[in-house]
């Protein structure tokens, strides 16, 4: 398999009409960190877009930044930081979790929207897909396309913005991405509350939002890794609250939080430093065990925290008021668990996201489509990308 490497949209275009002509199939990758999620399949060649990098235009007035799809994270938040403002949906680093191959890469721009990979900050700013506002492309076709522009605007129709991110460059190859800034907080804050079971922390959590004392993140962490991460309430489980925003708003709410519910405040290192963990989900890192993402209504993770069998060494914490579980464990049968858990709730999905073994083998990575919802995607996937060139099968087999 060689590698074909792309400057810019032109070079995209000739190596996807030439895979068009001669029916091979190309993978897609910048810094390849994210290579790992999802299938993998196998292709006739790399297109390698790396070199697609840098900052075209950054207007932090504005809250607007545009840049190359290759353009590694890193560069990112370095101008960001430069002008005191962040990307609202928190992009998590998926290094600690996926291998030595990409130690201390951050991976680029691109991946993050074509994974919609987005961190503690989704429970109230949003995903990554809520904050792109435009892009140029070329899809499967070898045909050249843009969507969006700089400004944030309501439209009605295709809303191509939404359907590139979490695509996993199976539709189209992106370049040109433009993005909506925010500015960064002044500083935060995190309080610690103790709860005695999952549910008990689901519904705090609840009632704890309902003030108008606006808390941004809630993550639920068990007493086991509570302790590893120095957060240790001495209950069963550990709600973890983030305030941000300028010190004394952040002092004030803190306090009316933490006359109401009790607890253990953070200072703002403490906090940073916390939440980069759970955001990187660093406390499962270190263990060579497969690692997956359970998302579901937070309402329902108690009931799917109760069905698992919690005695075959299994590890997790929640993020997302406990919308987003992350598990691993050393139990064979763990994602026929989780897959059968998500089934009874009708909702939510199971995705392996570290195999440390050959678990892809046997068990989907990313929860299977229902009848209806494929055929959707395979209808989809034919507009962009007729004959398969872009990432085949890297998401669902036929797609």
């Amino acid at each position: 398999m060689s590698d074909i490497k792309a400057t810019d949209l032109r070079d995209v275009q000739d190596a996807i009409q030439a895979a068009v002509a001669a029916k091979t199939r190309l993978e897609v990758r910048a810094s390849g960190t994210k290579r790992h999620l999802g299938v993998a399949a196998a292709y006739d060649h790399v297109l390698d877009v790396s070199a697609m990098s840098g900052i075209i235009d950054y207007q932090p007035e504005e809250l607007v930044m545009t840049l190359r799809a290759g353009t590694p994270m890193d560069q990112v938040e370095k101008a960001l930081a430069d002008a005191r403002q962040m990307l609202a949906f928190e992009p998590p680093s998926m290094t600690k979790i996926l291998g030595e191959a990409t130690a201390g890469v951050r991976g680029s721009i691109g991946g993050i929207i074509a994974t919609n990979l987005s961190g503690p900050r989704r429970l109230t700013a949003g995903a990554a897909r809520d904050f792109l506002l435009g892009f140029e492309a070329i899809s499967g076709r070898g045909e050249q396309f843009k969507s969006g522009g700089k400004v944030m605007k309501n439209v009605t129709g295709y809303d191509l913005s939404k359907l590139m991110c979490g695509s996993y460059g199976t539709l189209a190859v992106m370049d040109e991405i433009t993005l909506k800034t925010i500015p960064a907080p002044e500083t935060s804050r995190s309080l610690l509350v103790g709860a005695d079971s999952f549910s008990e922390a689901v519904k705090l959590i609840a009632t704890i939002f309902a003030t108008p004392h606006e808390p941004g993140s809630a993550a639920i962490l068990p007493q086991p890794i509570a302790a590893g991460e120095q957060a240790d309430t001495g209950n069963a489980f550990t709600i973890v609250i983030r305030l941000e925003g300028i010190e004394p708003s952040v002092n004030d709410r803190s306090q009316h939080l933490q006359s109401g519910f009790g607890g253990e405040s953070l200072d703002d290192m403490a906090s940073q430093a916390l939440w980069l963990r759970i955001r990187d989900v660093q406390p499962l890192a270190e263990r060579p065990q497969d690692i997956w993402k359970v998302s579901c209504a937070p309402s329902d993770a108690p009931r799917l925290i109760d069905s698992l069998d919690l005695r075959q060494e299994m590890r997790f914490f929640a993020d997302w008021a406990g919308g987003l579980i992350w598990m691993s464990s050393a139990a064979p049968d763990l994602g026929a668990q989780l897959r059968s858990a998500v089934a009874r709730l009708n909702s939510g999905f199971a995705m392996l996201v570290r195999d440390v073994g050959a678990t892809k083998q046997k068990v989907a990575p990313l929860q299977p489509l229902t009848g209806g919802m494929f055929e959707l995607h395979k209808r989809v996937k034919a507009s962009f990308d007729p004959l398969g060139v872009l990432n085949y099968g890297r998401m669902h087999e036929g797609v």
